[in-house]
């Protein structure tokens, strides 16, 4: 029986932050509006926040991230900024396979620092489910619909926070000098540290409950979430810039036309393109559409780095991506015939 009952108990706990992690998972993929990261990378930096979430309670104390109003703060975002760092390394190691770097600004860095975030949320979540389960659940009179929305919720702090040590990895790829390079890394970590610890005292450092602990919690949460959405606005604004500046040239070379250019520029003709390919029942021209027009973003974004790029060493660097990132969507443009059709073209429009 005991044994039956520890099964179970993995079973939902397994089951349960599976749910979550596909929520999140969910809001990761639809932040950015330009170009979508691959989802095996985001998914890697998901994973790296995950696991550092189960490890962390090991090496520093239950009794420090749950008791301590700044030690918790600091140990935890400290594993989410090192999670960042090493799936930074391990998306580095698969650039220099690929030719380009998967991080190409400030809105990339901001999308996988909230995937580290969530995924470190999912873990949490693994570990108090794998811990308490269902008896919590009982405890409080809580249904399991009742439990994701709370859990889902409080996940979104991780997330924001997430977002900050994120986005001063994303700051620091286009960063002109040494300094900015390591100092936008920093900065994001002290951010984040700073934000969690106001968050930690408004929301968890009282004894207030009911109504007026939730209005304390989103009031915490109020700072991050506009600085993140400021951060955000300002990161597709440079985006749409990038495209509409970098790829008016590119017609030359054959890799974005004049047709392609207007859609990429107008969020609502690409999102027109994709709900046409999925009405005709066409997922495979769907899949490949968007494949290429991340492509083409990404040309663009990385032909900007290159530009405000002082340092001829690192300048050479980035232009080399360009040109490899040119090169792989002419190798699409010319590919199979699913790929011709899906590549913006009039019939694609219809």
């Amino acid at each position: 029986m005991a044994l039956a009952q520890v099964t179970a108990g993995g079973a939902y706990a397994l089951s349960f932050t599976l749910i979550v992690a596909v929520v999140y998972l969910a809001v990761v993929r639809f932040m950015d509006l330009n170009e979508k990261e691959p989802l095996w990378a985001v998914g890697l930096l998901f994973l790296a926040g995950l696991i550092f979430a189960a490890v962390l309670p090991l090496l520093v104390g239950s009794s420090v991230l749950e008791l301590s109003l700044l030690w918790g703060p600091v140990a935890e975002e400290m594993a989410k900024f090192v999670a960042f760092a090493l799936g930074a390394v391990a998306l580095a190691a698969v650039a220099r396979s690929r030719g380009w770097s998967e991080i190409s600004g400030l809105m990339d860095g901001i999308v996988y620092g909230t995937a580290v975030g969530f995924g470190y949320a999912a873990g949490e979540t693994l570990v108090r489910e794998l811990s308490f389960g269902g008896a919590l659940g009982g405890a409080v009179g809580a249904g399991p619909f009742a439990t994701l929305w709370t859990t889902v919720l409080t996940g979104l702090s991780d997330g924001l926070f997430g977002a900050v040590i994120g986005a001063g990895f994303g700051a620091a790829v286009g960063a002109r000098s040494a300094l900015q390079r390591v100092g936008y890394p920093i900065a994001g970590l002290v951010g984040a540290i700073l934000v969690h610890a106001a968050y930690t005292v408004l929301a968890e450092g009282n004894a207030l409950g009911g109504s007026a602990g939730l209005v304390r919690a989103w009031v915490a949460l109020i700072i991050p979430i506009l600085f993140v959405v400021a951060v955000v606005v300002v990161a597709l604004s440079r985006e749409r810039r990038a495209i509409q500046e970098e790829l008016a040239d590119e017609g030359e070379s054959g890799a974005v036309t004049d047709e392609e250019l207007a859609v990429l520029k107008s969020f609502a003709a690409r999102r027109s393109r994709y709900a046409g390919a999925l009405a005709r029942g066409d997922f495979d021209g769907w899949l490949a559409m968007r494949e290429l027009h991340n492509r083409q973003v990404q040309l663009a974004l990385t032909k900007s780095r290159a530009a405000r790029e002082s340092d001829p060493e690192r300048r050479t660097e980035v232009e080399a991506e360009v040109r490899n990132l040119r090169a792989s969507v002419l190798e699409m443009k010319r590919g199979p015939e699913i790929l011709q059709r899906s590549a913006g073209s009039g019939e694609a429009g219809a």
